[in-house]
């Protein structure tokens, strides 16, 4: 019997199947995905340990380890009846004030202009009675506004307590929704290039670059404050200025932040090479892989940020 002769190659490209024609698609779990996920499971037992330190160290602290009128860990045992001045309005005569605040509270003009500038402030702190109601009496004398305050201690400083916490929560807060919106626009890019749409992905790359360039610039500006910008009433600094060796509270904020920050940093400068990279056309829809991944990174970035926030600020 005749056999039929095998088809020619034009007879065997109509007889392939939908199946063989169709586009390879990648791996749903690729090795780079494999190794970032690996990495982020590092990242999150580093940052669940820094958090759970803070959490025990200030549930540890002592209920009088903070006050309105002292430094951080004084022995108030002896100081009960010890009160403060706050000044929180100078009043139409502000030169009459100065004037006071020379005479009675002993501070020098420039200290005196300078304690203006930052209201409400204390003015005295740790002072007997007598001497607190006579320093009200001259300040409410020259139109100014002024209360005595007793001594209050806590075990941790309060948000808005200005006397003992000088976290600026609303500038955080702020900062906060910048850092978000950097992860809009991660996501932007890397959905720009599985389009194919190289400009658009480059735009929301470089975006996400000064974005999060603008969350570190604040965040360094925080920092000058709380440093060497302000002079901080007793109960947050013995020396004026907040700075890490100052107290515990200090010690866990600048830790905390400063590892978070470094982790900024580090994104930051990677969707740059990441950024200049995607300029000579290098990502598109069929290699994106790198994008996908350092998003990845950036997003674990924001949600530490916004748990960090959340504990050290809010709480």
């Amino acid at each position: 019997m005749a056999h039929a002769a095998p088809p020619t190659d034009p007879e065997l490209a109509r007889h392939v199947t939908p199946a063989a024609r169709t586009t390879i698609q990648h791996p749903p779990v690729t090795p780079g995905k494999v190794a970032m996920w690996l990495f982020l499971a590092t990242e999150i037992m580093f940052f669940t340990g820094l958090i759970g330190s803070y959490i025990v160290l200030r549930a540890g602290s002592p209920p009088t380890a903070y006050s309105n009128l002292y430094p951080p860990g004084t022995d108030l045992r002896d100081l009960q009846d010890t009160r403060g001045v706050i000044l929180k309005s100078a009043g139409p005569n502000r030169s009459r004030v100065i004037a006071v605040l020379r005479t009675e509270a002993g501070l020098d003009e420039h200290e005196a202009e300078h304690l203006l500038d930052s209201l409400p402030h204390g003015v005295a702190y740790g002072i007997p009675k007598d001497k607190a109601d006579a320093l009200h009496d001259a300040l409410n004398a020259a139109g100014a506004e002024a209360e005595v305050e007793g001594l209050k201690a806590y075990h941790w400083p309060k948000p808005y307590d200005t006397q003992t916490n000088p976290l600026s929560i609303d500038l955080t807060a702020f900062n906060t929704f910048i850092l978000i919106c950097s992860s809009v626009t991660m996501v932007l890019a890397l959905s720009a290039f599985q389009r194919d749409d190289r400009r658009k992905g480059s735009i929301f790359l470089l975006a996400t670059v000064l974005i999060g360039s603008t969350f570190l610039s604040i965040q360094v500006y925080e920092y000058y404050q709380l440093m060497f910008g302000h002079h901080y009433p007793p109960g947050i600094s013995a020396t004026g200025h907040f700075r890490p060796d100052v107290s515990l509270f200090a010690s866990c904020f600048f830790t905390m932040t400063g590892f978070h920050g470094a982790h900024v940093t580090g994104g930051v400068i990677l969707l740059t090479c990441i950024f200049i990279q995607s300029l000579r056309g290098i990502f598109t829809r069929h290699n994106f892989s790198t994008v996908e991944l350092a998003g990845l990174y950036w997003h674990f970035v924001d949600l530490v940020w916004i748990i960090l926030f959340t504990v050290v600020y809010l709480m």
